[in-house]
């Protein structure tokens, strides 16, 4: 098991950054996708009514910053940061679109395009990217999935959101997409808690972050 430290009030963002041990910045997500019935309509606002920030149209590009962070995330590698708080746990994971689908420009043909849409929708299946091991009861509540463009450089970005009964009993997480994208090597992984951070590097041959 890896080395724990106190850390308290985290924030996913802070994980990113921490995970990738600052090659790369978090960025915020542009689709959302409820777990429900509900999906985003062609505007890409979300579809629940519940959301309470507005999400920027697919491919946009935020700032200066955004674009930075793009163009600093590294080839074969990417993040996943997994965060409690209370009983919610949210899981958020960013590639290069280089290392998942061979290219990262804005889709320009219709392959391309079925190559995006089909990666994004194996990322937002419930308990399709993760897996949480251990008796913690936990549930799919929302998933954030999306696509983001700068500059001659794409990222796909996911969150999920979960509601566990007993969040202090998650002993692994799984990263289950691995052996799919060849050019997927490693991973930069972090789960933070009220109490606990624990950091590893995720790999084909081992796609688990051990937490107990």
């Amino acid at each position: 098991m890896k080395p724990s430290v106190t850390i308290a009030g985290a924030s996913l963002a802070g994980l990113l950054i921490l995970s990738a041990c600052g090659k790369t910045e978090p960025a915020e997500k542009d689709m959302v996708a409820p777990v429900t019935s509900q999906t985003p309509d062609d505007s890409g606002e979300a579809a629940d009514a519940g959301m309470d920030r507005a999400l920027p149209p697919e491919g946009s590009a935020h700032d200066p910053a955004e674009s930075e962070r793009l163009e600093a995330h590294v080839h074969g590698s990417a993040t996943l940061a997994a965060g409690v708080d209370g009983d919610a746990l949210t899981i958020a994971f960013e590639a290069p679109l280089m290392s998942m689908v061979g290219f990262e420009h804005e889709p320009e043909t219709p392959e391309q395009t079925e190559a995006l849409t089909a990666l994004k929708d194996a990322f937002t299946i419930p308990g399709g990217m993760v897996e949480i091991r251990g008796a913690a009861g936990c549930l799919p509540l929302m998933t954030t999935s999306g696509t983001h463009f700068a500059n001659g450089h794409g990222a796909l970005e996911v969150e999920h959101v979960y509601t566990c009964e007993k969040p202090d009993d998650i002993s692994r997480i799984d990263f289950k997409r691995m052996s799919d994208y060849p050019g997927l090597e490693t991973i930069d992984a972090v789960f933070v808690s009220d109490t606990d951070q624990i950091v590893g590097e995720l790999t084909p041959s081992n796609p688990s972050l051990e937490l107990r």
